[in-house]
């Protein structure tokens, strides 16, 4: 491309997937209607690996290409066309057929042409993985400016751990840094997580399913620590039931039992869950070492396996009634429901640039907050998702420009100590008793249901979610505990300021020290 892409500065290599794409502004209103849906779209996609297999060229604009293999091309054609599906407006002016590839030489004359035609060879094919699309971007006044990095979002509803391996991921030296330290999670526990979650899928799919079920359909989706790809104590996970329109004549015997229970609420909660328990004890009862019900806002199944992997099931049930009577409040919020913390975590993923680089702050950040006795809504601290919403303000606010990929996969101990330097120093300093932390503070509007108590009123600390209704997610706080969250941000500001931080190896000294503080917190029920 060096030598024969005149366009090697400007972009770098990459498959087109829609071309021109929105101008993306940092705004609420973008990352709503814009970035979500796509990103929801993305969730129905696993990454998957593309193979070049020749070099080829389009005669007619002097163009040579590297070329996808048939099955590659198909996988890469099938999103495009769901893409273009989601965004209409996006295609309008494409008068071609999309031909996915990606070029290695533009030429203005047929000699120059031919002559690198004949001299580039692919000798054999190779393959790479595909775990992310990009949206590239430059400045829309200046067309000289290269185009940067402005998101990357991955495909599939779970993100892959961090670990050393990950590709795409953070430079090799905080690869390191996060091995010495132990902040990456045993292969075997993933698995272990994912082999629960896997099989509880499998059993649930043969209860409810398209034989089943015509007037319903069914999701079963993790989210919390699980869904973001790094290590948490639960496996958070939510199963929906959603009614769906349907002729009275194609209702199931399955279908009918569930509609004479759909104007009671309770009684079709119960019904769901009796279900769901003889589904998984008829499946793994042999396997599990506790289980409970729990009657929560939504019901709760709690599962505690042998090997001590814990799961927790949320049953969420929407009938075509309840949907109008929500979908009436809800347009208080300008939005629709949201699944049971699934949207909550997509928010997050869509607002950080770089889901990589957010996985290993948002680690270090839970690991110092647990080792020194500020984690857990249970003690009056701060839950999992508020240090998740946290890490994604500071990622947003002052995580550098991806210039390219190498700007990811080079993230360096010094750019990650920044980062890390900027939450202790921002949080310690944030007047916890008179603001709120939202992830857009100038766009965001309260609002409130009519008859309802502003939940993002109560607690100490309001950090605000992103979904709606906007809870606080900080509301466990009261003001004993948000003084001592505030005296853990300031001891690690001072520390910083005791220390050398001035090369490579003092930033690495220093990350391990906030690691290392001691638990000095009181962490008691």
């Amino acid at each position: 491309r060096q030598q024969y892409d005149p366009s090697f500065d400007r972009w770098p290599p990459h498959i087109n997937l829609l071309w021109p794409f929105f101008d993306l502004a940092d705004c609420e209103e973008d990352q709503e209607n814009i970035l979500l849906p796509l990103r929801l779209l993305l969730c129905q996609y696993e990454s998957f690996s593309a193979e070049i297999d020749e070099i080829d060229s389009f005669v007619e604009n002097k163009t040579i290409y590297m070329k996808l293999n048939q099955h590659s091309e198909n996988q890469v054609k099938q999103l495009q066309a769901q893409l273009v599906k989601l965004f209409p407006q996006c295609s309008k002016n494409n008068r071609h057929t999309y031909n996915p590839h990606m070029t290695i030489g533009q030429f203005e004359n047929e000699e120059n042409f031919k002559d690198a035609k004949s001299s580039l060879i692919l000798n054999e094919s190779f393959q790479f993985p595909v775990h992310h699309v990009y949206i590239l971007q430059r400045p829309h006044d200046n067309d000289a400016e290269p185009f940067h990095i402005a998101y990357q979002l991955p495909l599939g509803s779970v993100l892959p751990p961090i670990d050393s391996k990950q590709l795409h991921s953070v430079d090799a030296r905080l690869q390191e840094f996060f091995q010495i330290m132990n902040l990456y999670e045993a292969e075997q526990s993933y698995q272990r997580k994912q082999e629960k979650f896997n099989k509880l899928a499998s059993c649930f799919e043969l209860m409810f399913n398209n034989d089943t079920l015509h007037c319903f359909t069914h999701s079963f989706l993790p989210y919390g620590s699980f869904r973001i790809g790094i290590n948490g104590q639960d496996v958070d996970t939510v199963f929906i039931l959603n009614e769906i329109k349907c002729e009275n004549n194609v209702a199931t015997t399955f279908d009918e039992a569930l509609l004479e229970l759909k104007h009671d609420p309770t009684g079709l909660n119960n019904h769901i869950i009796d279900l769901l328990e003889t589904q998984i004890n008829g499946t793994m009862k042999n396997e599990i070492a506790h289980y409970r019900k729990i009657q929560a806002l939504f019901p709760i199944i709690s599962i505690v396996f042998h090997d001590q992997t814990k799961v927790e099931i949320f049953v969420q049930i929407k009938t075509i009634q309840e949907q109008s009577k929500v979908q009436t409040c809800q347009d208080d919020f300008d939005g629709e429901e949201s699944i049971h913390g699934v949207h909550d975590i997509e928010r997050l993923l869509i607002h950080v640039y770089s889901p990589p680089i957010f996985q290993h702050f948002l680690t270090f950040i839970r690991a110092w907050a647990q080792k020194v006795g500020l984690y857990g809504q249970v003690y009056g601290y701060l839950s999992g998702y508020s240090w998740a919403i946290l890490c994604a303000y500071i990622c947003h606010k002052f995580l550098a420009p991806l210039k390219s990929l190498s700007s990811i996969e080079e993230f360096s101990i010094e750019e990650f100590f920044s980062l890390v330097q900027q939450f202790f120093s921002t949080f310690a300093h944030f007047n916890w008793s008179a603001n709120a932390l939202r992830l857009y503070p100038k766009s965001y509007k309260q609002k409130t249901l009519a008859g309802r108590s502003l939940a993002h009123n109560r607690g100490s600390m309001r950090i605000i979610s992103p979904s709606p209704p906007f809870n606080n997610t900080g509301r466990s706080t009261i003001n004993s505990t948000r003084d001592l969250i505030s005296e853990g941000f300031e001891r690690v500001v001072q520390l910083l300021t005791t220390i050398n931080t001035i090369t490579s190896e003092d930033k690495w000294n220093a990350l391990k020290q906030i690691l290392e503080l001691p638990h000095e917190f009181p962490s008691e029920k």
